[in-house]
Parts: C-alpha cells; sequence; structure tokens
C-alpha cells in the first residue's frame, strides 16, 4: 500500500509533539533553535539520500560501475542548491542512533554539514549548541534521544510531501507558534504575517527586482515578498534577495528559513547594519535596492565609533537617546535606488518629536521623499503595545511631490487575547487607500508639504487626519418626556435598508410628536433585542438572499476549483496555480457580491482573502498531488465513522480540564474549597504529609508506653490475686497489642479492671496519659489520611484520564488511517469540495452575523438612552422617599 503523502496539518501536529519533550526544560525562545537544528538535519540528510537515489540511477543509465558511482556520491560537487552534501557521521542512519553524549553527537553532526557545504552553510549549524546549560543543568541524554525519535517519524523527501513548498509552511507556523510562546522576546525575530503584508503591497514588488530588509530577523519580509509576486502572476525565479541581521541566533534561523522555502539564492549577512552594512556594489559603495522593507527594533541606542559610510545620515539622532528609528530609515534611504521605494515600521514618537528628528523628518519631506504615513492600531506587536506606524518612502518623483498622504487606520482591527490583528479587509483598505491616493473622510487625506511645515513638520497624524467617532449625541426633550428621537434612528440606515420592516417592527412613531418613535410592543426590555433582531423575518431573508448569492457563485466558479487538480486530459491556465486561482476568484466574488450593500466592499474581498488564508495547504496539495483522503481532516472522519470515540474523548477531555481548573484554582491565595471537592493547594499536601508522618510516629510512640505500662498493670492485678475469678483472661489478653485498635481497647479495659479492683498503680496516670494522647494522635492522623486520600483520588483520576486520553488518541489514528486507506479518490473529492463550500458559506456567515450583532448593540445603545425618561426616574426616587419616610415614622424616626 502506498503510504499517504505528509500534510501540513499532520507535519505541524509532529514538530509541536517534538516541542512537548522540551517544553517542560525551557522557554520558547531557548528550544526554538533545537527544533529548527534538528528539521533542518533530518531535511538535509532525507535530501541527501534522495539525490544519491538519483544521481545513482544516472550514473547507471551511463554505464558507470559502481565503484565509480561509490566515488561521484562522494564528491561534494555533485550536491548543490537545496542538496547539500552529508558525511556518514552526520547522516540520520547514525544520529537516529545516539543514546550516550547524545548533545555531543548532535553538535557533531551539524558542524560536519556545515564543514562539507560551507559556501552555503558558514557558520548557520555551529552556533546550535544541544549541550548548552538552562539554568543549572543541560538537557539529559533521555530526553534528547526522545527528541530525535519524533523527527525519526517525519519524512522530509520532496515526495513526501503534499505540496512542494510544505516544509517552508510548517517553518513558518513554527515561527509564529515560538514567538505566540515567547512573548516579548519574539520582536526580536518575528514581524506579524498581516503587518508584513501591507508592507509588502504598498511597495508593490515585481519580477526582476531586488528587494532588501536590512532588519530581516527571521526573513518573513522576504518571503512574503516572493509569494506576493506568485500571486501577482509574475516570475519569481529572478528577483533578488539581500538582508541583514545583527542577532546570531535569528540570523541563523533567518538561513535556514531561506533554505527551506526554496530561496537559496538569498544574501543574508550577519552585522549591525548602521554601523557596518555588509552588502556592497563591486565600486565599494553600498549596493542599491529596488525595494526596502524593514521593521528595525524600536528605539535603540546605536554609536557612532567607527561607523562606516557616515555619509548615509544627513542628520544624526542622538547616540544615547534610543533614538536610533530614524538612523534605520536613512540608512534605507540610502541605498535605494533613484526610483526606488520602501516601506519601514516605525514607532509613533517618530512622527512628532522634537529635536533632530523634527530635522530629519523636514529633510524627508521637503526633499519630496516621503510619500506616505500610515497609522496602525495599537497592539499588534510582540513585546510593546504602543501603536506603530508605516513610512513610505519613494524616490520616484520625488522631486516634484508636493502632498504626503496620511492614512489613520489605527480604529480598524480585531481584539485578540494577548495582541491584536489586522483582518484582511483592513489590510484591503489601507493599500487601496494608498494606491487610489485620494481623500477619505476620517480615513485618509493628501496634505500639502506647505501645511505640514506650518505645523513645524510635525507629523502626528491626527493632525490632519481625525478619526474620532462623533459625540454620542443626547436629545434633551427625549430624556425628559419619552421618545428616541427619528434623526438617531435615521442614522441606522444601513440596517433598516437591508432588514426590510425591522425598523418598523422596533419603533412606532409618536401621533403627537413626527420627531420621536416609541419601541413597539415587540420589544419589552432591553433583553428582549436580540431575540427580536434575530428572528425578525427580514433579517433572515436577508442573510439567505446573500447566501444563495454566494452559493450561485460557488456553484458558477467550482469548475475552475475542480481545475486546479492536475489532469493530464484537461489542461488548465489555473491546473496546479493556487495563486492564480487566488488571483481570478477573488476579482470574481468582488464582482459577483458587488451590487450588495450588506457587505462592504472590502469586507467582501476580506472575507474571501481569509477563507483563502485558512485553505491555502490545503488548495496547495490539491494542485500538486490531486483529489487524496490525506485531505479530509481526521476529525471530519472520525465524526463521520467512529462518533462514540469522539464523544469518550471529549468527556475525557472535559472531566480532565475540570481537574485542571480545580488543581489550578487550589492553588490561589484566597483558595476555598466551599463545594468540598476534595482538592488540595500544592503546599498543603506537602505540610499535610508532614504532619501525617508527625501524627503516625506520634501515636506508634504512645502505642508503645501503652503496651509496656497496660501490661504493668495487668501483671499487678495477677500478683496482688485481684483477677476475678470468672474474669475471661483471654479478654485481658496482652497478645492483641500488635493492631494498636485493640491496644488502645485492651488498655482500655485493664484500666476499668484496676479501678474494679481498687488496685493503686503507678503506671496508671502514665496508661491513661498514653491513651489519651495515642487516641487523639491516632484520630487526627486518619482525618489527615482521609483528606490526603481524596486528594490522591483526584490526582489519580487525572492521570488516569491522561493515560485514557492518549490511549485514544493512538487509538483513533489507527481507526482513521483505516477507514482513510478505504476512501477512493472520487469520494474524497465529494467530500473536499463540501467541506470547501462548507468553509466558505461559514466565512460569509459570521460576517453576516457580526453585522447583525452591530444592529443589536445600536438598537440597544437606543434603549439605553431612551427608554427611561428623566420623569420616570424622578417620579421612582419620590416613590422610594416617601416610602422610606414610612419606614422611619413606623420606626418612631419622625
Amino acid at each position: 500500500m502506498t503510504l499517504a503523502k505528509l500534510t501540513l496539518t499532520r507535519l505541524e501536529n509532529l514538530l509541536l509533539t517534538a516541542c512537548d519533550d522540551l517544553r517542560g526544560n525551557m522557554d520558547a525562545s531557548e528550544y526554538k533553535e533545537y527544533i529548527f537544528g534538528m528539521l533542518f538535519l533530518k531535511r538535509a540528510s532525507d535530501l541527501f539520500d534522495q539525490r544519491c537515489e538519483q544521481l545513482r540511477k544516472e550514473l547507471q543509465e551511463q554505464g558507470l560501475s559502481e565503484a565509480d558511482i561509490a566515488e561521484e556520491l562522494k564528491d561534494i560537487d555533485n550536491f548543490s542548491g537545496k542538496y547539500f552534501y552529508v558525511p556518514p557521521q552526520a547522516h540520520w542512519s547514525a544520529v537516529k542512533h545516539l543514546k550516550e553524549n547524545v548533545g555531543t553527537g548532535l553538535n557533531k553532526a551539524l558542524e560536519a554539514i556545515e564543514d562539507h557545504n560551507i559556501d552555503a552553510l558558514q557558520d548557520v549549524l555551529k552556533g546550535i549548541n544541544f549541550n548548552r546549560k538552562i539554568g543549572q543543568r543541560t538537557l539529559d541524554d533521555d530526553t534528547l534521544a526522545d527528541f530525535i525519535q519524533n523527527f525519526e517519524k517525519i519524512p522530509l523527501r520532496d515526495e513526501d510531501f503534499e505540496f512542494p513548498d510544505l516544509l517552508g509552511s510548517a517553518y513558518e507556523y513554527l515561527i509564529k507558534y515560538f514567538a505566540d510562546q515567547a512573548g516579548k522576546k519574539a520582536g526580536e525575530f518575528y514581524t506579524p504575517a498581516e503587518v508584513v503584508r501591507v508592507c509588502v503591497e504598498i511597495c508593490d514588488p515585481q519580477p526582476n527586482m531586488s528587494v532588501y530588509d536590512p532588519t530581516v530577523g527571521s526573513g518573513g519580509m522576504l518571503i512574503q515578498t516572493r509569494d506576493y509576486i506568485r500571486e501577482c502572476g509574475g516570475d519569481d525565479s529572478d528577483i533578488s534577495f539581500y538582508g541583514q541581521e545583527k542577532m546570531g541566533t535569528t540570523w541563523s534561523i533567518c538561513k535556514m528559513n531561506m533554505l527551506l522555502h526554496g530561496i537559496s539564492h538569498a544574501d543574508i549577512r550577519q552585522e549591525d547594519t548602521l554601523k557596518n552594512p555588509d552588502h556592497l556594489a563591486e565600486n565599494g559603495e553600498l549596493k542599491r535596492f529596488d525595494r526596502v522593507l524593514a521593521n528595525p527594533p524600536f528605539s535603540q541606542n546605536y554609536t557612532k565609533k567607527d561607523m562606516k559610510f557616515p555619509g548615509r545620515f544627513a542628520v544624526a539622532m542622538p547616540e544615547k537617546g534610543k533614538k536610533a528609528d530614524l538612523m534605520f530609515v536613512q540608512h534605507m534611504l540610502s541605498v535605494l535606488k533613484a526610483d526606488g521605494k520602501l516601506a519601514s515600521v516605525m514607532p509613533h514618537g517618530v512622527l512628532f518629536r522634537g529635536g533632530e528628528e523634527r530635522e530629519a523628518r523636514k529633510y524627508f519631506i521637503t526633499k519630496g521623499y516621503l510619500e506616505a504615513v500610515i497609522g496602525l492600531p495599537g497592539n499588534l506587536f510582540y513585546g510593546t503595545g504602543i501603536p506603530a506606524c508605516i513610512l513610505v518612502m519613494n524616490k520616484a518623483g520625488a522631486a516634484e511631490r508636493k502632498q504626503v498622504l496620511f492614512i489613520n487606520a489605527d480604529r480598524e482591527y480585531k481584539e485578540g487575547k494577548a495582541q491584536n490583528f489586522l483582518r484582511p479587509e483592513d489590510i484591503d483598505k489601507i493599500v487601496q487607500a494608498y494606491r487610489e491616493g485620494e481623500n477619505v473622510p476620517a480615513y485618509a487625506r493628501l496634505v500639502p508639504i506647505d501645511e505640514i511645515a506650518k505645523e513645524d513638520y510635525n507629523c502626528n497624524i491626527r493632525r490632519y487626519v481625525d478619526n474620532a467617532p462623533p459625540p454620542e449625541p443626547q436629545d434633551v426633550y427625549a430624556h425628559l418626556h419619552g421618545g428616541v428621537p427619528s434623526t438617531e434612528i435615521d442614522a441606522l440606515a444601513h440596517f433598516w435598508d437591508n432588514y426590510q420592516g425591522l425598523r418598523e417592527n422596533c419603533f412606532i412613531p409618536r401621533a403627537d410628536n413626527a420627531k420621536y418613535h416609541d419601541f413597539s410592543n415587540a420589544i419589552a426590555d432591553k433583553r428582549a433585542i436580540a431575540a427580536q433582531v434575530s428572528a425578525f423575518s427580514g433579517v433572515i431573508e436577508r442573510q439567505q438572499t446573500f447566501m444563495q448569492q454566494v452559493e450561485a457563485w460557488w456553484q458558477e466558479n467550482l469548475p475552475f476549483i475542480a481545475a486546479l487538480a492536475p489532469d493530464p486530459e484537461n489542461q488548465s491556465e489555473l491546473m496546479g496555480n493556487v495563486y492564480a486561482l487566488r488571483r481570478a476568484l477573488l476579482k470574481s466574488i468582488g464582482i459577483a457580491l458587488g451590487a450588495q450593500n450588506l457587505l462592504t466592499d472590502y469586507q467582501v474581498r476580506g472575507a474571501f482573502a481569509n477563507y483563502i488564508n485558512l485553505l491555502k495547504a490545503d488548495l496547495k496539495s490539491i494542485a500538486a498531488s490531486g483529489w487524496g483522503p490525506e485531505l479530509i481532516p481526521d476529525h471530519d472522519i472520525l465524526i463521520s465513522q467512529f462518533p462514540e470515540v469522539l464523544e469518550k474523548m471529549q468527556q475525557d477531555s472535559a472531566r480532565l480540564a475540570e481537574l485542571q481548573a480545580l488543581f489550578a484554582a487550589a492553588d490561589e491565595e484566597d483558595f476555598d474549597d466551599s463545594e468540598e471537592t476534595g482538592v488540595l493547594p500544592g503546599n498543603e499536601v506537602k505540610s499535610l504529609k508532614e504532619e501525617l508522618k508527625s501524627l503516625n510516629a506520634d501515636w506508634k510512640a504512645q502505642l508503645k508506653t501503652l503496651k509496656a505500662a497496660a501490661s504493668d498493670i495487668f501483671t499487678e492485678i495477677k500478683v496482688a490475686g485481684l483477677l476475678p475469678k470468672s474474669a475471661n483472661k483471654n479478654y485481658y489478653c496482652a497478645e492483641g497489642f500488635g493492631l494498636q485498635d485493640v491496644v488502645f481497647a485492651n488498655a482500655q479495659r485493664i484500666l476499668d479492671l484496676a479501678q474494679q479492683t481498687g488496685l493503686q498503680s503507678e503506671w496508671t496516670v502514665i496508661v491513661e496519659q498514653a491513651l489519651d494522647a495515642g487516641q487523639l494522635a491516632k484520630t487526627l492522623a486518619e482525618a489527615v489520611e482521609k483528606r490526603l486520600e481524596a486528594h490522591k483520588k483526584l490526582e489519580d483520576e487525572a492521570r488516569a484520564l491522561k493515560a485514557d486520553i492518549r490511549a485514544i488518541e493512538n487509538k483513533q489514528q489507527e481507526l482513521v488511517e483505516q477507514a482513510r486507506a478505504n476512501i477512493s479518490n472520487d469520494e474524497a473529492r465529494a467530500v473536499i469540495i463540501e467541506r470547501l463550500r462548507q468553509s466558505l458559506m461559514n466565512t460569509y456567515q459570521a460576517y453576516l452575523r457580526a453585522d447583525q450583532r452591530q444592529c443589536v448593540a445600536a438598537i440597544e445603545n437606543l434603549w439605553c438612552k431612551y427608554a427611561v425618561t428623566a420623569k420616570q426616574i424622578e417620579a421612582e426616587r419620590d416613590q422610594a422617599a416617601e416610602e422610606l419616610k414610612a419606614f422611619l415614622v413606623e420606626l418612631g424616626y419622625e
């Protein structure tokens, strides 16, 4: 049976499993280089084997002997481009068996690959040190051996991939994952992809251009440039990429990123860009580029000492003032060709701070270089919540430029838990406003240079484009006498135009005053508004009509999507070209939905762009490999074939999450187990165990005292002849003293016997005290043990659930693969196309729900303002005052 090819989702899951082995030992900023290094090592080895097989076949066809072929396979010159020569000691067949001194073995393997491929890999791999200390220790052999075995499960030859650049996509996924995990440290190597997209579209790079990033990080700007050219239908094979990065680890990640994306020709240097720009032309001067894109580190210091090419800087910034931002911009400007363009992310402070930064702005503007200033939302970037902007410099037409375009996009974004995001429609709106270069109320404005000069070259965006929402209108008459102002209802025309009859359903004109409306009987209170809107026929019908338009578009364009898969008998320009398909469909759906006004043009295009982004890996897989059943998600197969397995796993996961939440809550300072769950804080478990140990030792010591003292009393009774003849000696027998409960009982019976016989013994007090103390310690110990047992029971349940979940995961993977093997390509095609269709419908339905929520919020806002009049509030206040007065009189307070 042919093994299914590796999908992006499967590869991502395998890589995350590898991360799991390291996550508990170090944070993401520390172990990311281990993941990247191991991934590169395995990929290089697999490609080496692939190249050897190709070369062997070619040489055999040429008639060479096995001895000659063996010599050719050792020739490093036969390995170039994406193929690296891998010496025997670095080959995966050797690496995967490492069990002792594993870190050293991995280091030597990476060093060997670098040494044998020095032109492409100099200093790239040797910086990765698997023996590096994390805190007080290094990773042990077992951990690293397990880490290696995770990669043994990942086949990384070209023929193993669903689409050619799958590994590059997985690498991007990992970089984003590590950025999310690393938090503040992520800013050193990662710029959010949405911001990169804006910069790339603004610069609009073309084939045969040179593109440069002076603070290249992990290389996202350059990779997105390559993808953008492909999207636009251009040939990216002749574009030149250049980058420079100061941080050694980040530079190494970038180099590997370029290689794994198939951009082996990218010229990436490691050096401080401000101090020593390393890309030079043949004449020794700075190399010039067509496009420059960058996100320099915000607000850093720099030094002028030993700085090369100081002529780059028309206006030098203070060295110790954390003002290197515009030094970077001046460097970029200096390496720009005469018709070149740059886009650079900057902190907002560079727009309005005085001193040298003001002089730099004046220089940019008076020279005509500054083409646009784009304000971005706050909290987009890792490590800082401050808002940023994009400076666009364009040397083409600079001498004639008399205006600067200001775009204020800081209010249009999607909120996230840790940071905010630009949506596809937000990106589209920014780029559209830039390209059209026209005034857009409260969004974009072309500002004459003379006006900026009058503002002393202060480029604070709000001075020129104020996008603050208008103040909330307040109608005094309505507040006093009731009613909703008709003008405020009219302002919600977007909803009334689209949802026919909703206005009349919610509001009734006042007979005595046409300027005001009352809420209809259908809206009894604020809580009824959402239900009323969602159930209203006009809302449902309008949304159904929109979705029918989307469905009609889908059916009309389905042949183009179907033509994406390879088909020797039906050649098409869209076959195998996801980028061409995206272009064609984006244009088509914009036209098809252009007449409706429920969603804006930006939302229509943005929703579709988001849809393509979510399914880009699947579309690439279809383009490269056709309608394989491996593209059907595991979850979908489980739902259709094994719902009981999924239900059991969901139940176990829900219970495990509940227990984990209990354990987490128990460790909070103000924890109170009011529900008597039995869970204990971690520190209390430790103290209770110590207490239990002490109590057990206490009652056992008392037990020892009892055994001796009670035996002595019993002996004294016998010697004194006071033991009753009718007494059962076994009843008082000391043989039962081996059991603590019997000891306590026997000791008490012997005390009672001594009292009955009138025996006076010095041991009596000792037995009484030991009995009381022992029983108390035993009772307390049992109570503590009960609490610990209850807590341990919960811990055992959590461990059992984890084991069950792991077992189910292993089982479900086996079940899924068995089921997938029985799905034909035709059956898979039907399932995948339906999944693509449903994803499209879900995407647009999400936008419709958002519009509906905005409608509800607008009506609720009117309710909050005008549903209760000031007179009603006064009347209720007066009534409450009268009731209070009556109570006071009744209590005797007149």
